[in-house]
């Protein structure tokens, strides 16, 4: 089955049964991971996990691909060489222009599969918006989120590992470990223990930028990785991804 529609032809997409099925936009960042990661992790990790679920996926699953997405809204990492970014108007414009062009095109449902975690506010934002301008039933998925990690690790990475960390650069060590610098593996923690403010996800929160947290540019403790951590990751969350793009390629609201 092919799945990717910037192989298919205009009219081979034209009919397509699309009652059922989603499109899946993948969506990446290029932007600083360390010295020790390369800066097309996120968008890697957009591609290739959904790769590993697409192998799994059973034809009848009806789920189209388009391109990644690979520079966004990455402005966190502003100061470090090789940090591209669009701004959120720009790419809450682009966003938009995209769910109104699928729509036109016959598709029901869009999938945004964010591998970037800078980028989640604003697509949580934007999977609104494009519902409420096209009828398209809209998703947001952050895949590393599908599981609780299941690799034990200290605390402190548990609390702040959160960027060119044990997870991503594990993860990245059983993948494409061309594409690991493991001369360079680095350990950066921010000096940040306030009572009540948090980085994310909590009832309050300081916005911040990497430079205001990291000389290094990472956060969290890349010397704790192996390829056997990667894989030990990786491994349960591909049925989970499978499973979330069954019931999505399905999903209906009740009214």
């Amino acid at each position: 089955m092919q799945r990717h529609l910037s192989h298919m032809t205009w009219t081979e997409i034209r009919d397509l049964d699309k009652e059922s099925g989603v499109v899946v936009l993948p969506i990446g960042s290029l932007e600083q991971h360390g010295a020790h990661l390369t800066i097309n992790t996120d968008t890697y990790f957009a591609e290739r996990f959904l790769e590993l679920a697409l192998e799994q996926l059973p034809d009848s699953i009806k789920v189209w691909c388009l391109p990644v997405m690979p520079i966004t809204n990455s402005r966190e990492h502003e100061g470090f060489a090789g940090s591209f970014w669009l701004s959120a108007s720009t790419m809450m414009n682009v966003l938009r222009d995209i769910g109104a062009s699928i729509a036109r095109s016959g598709f029901r449902r869009l999938l945004l599969w964010n591998c970037h975690g800078g980028n989640i506010p604003l697509l949580d934002l934007m999977a609104r918006e494009i519902r409420a301008d096209t009828g398209l039933a809209v998703f947001t998925c952050f895949p590393p989120a599908a599981l609780r990690d299941p690799v034990e690790t200290n605390e402190r990475e548990g609390t702040f590992g959160i960027h060119a960390n044990d997870w991503e650069t594990s993860v990245m060590m059983a993948l494409a470990p061309q594409q690991v610098r493991a001369d360079k593996l680095t350990a950066e923690y921010p000096d940040f223990a306030p009572a009540h403010l948090k980085l994310e996800g909590s009832a309050a929160n300081v916005a911040w930028l990497t430079r205001d947290l990291s000389d290094s540019g990472v956060l969290g403790d890349a010397t704790l990785s192996t390829p056997e951590r990667g894989w030990q990751r990786l491994t349960p969350l591909v049925p989970k991804w499978v499973d979330m793009l069954s019931e999505i390629s399905r999903f209906e609201f009740a009214s």
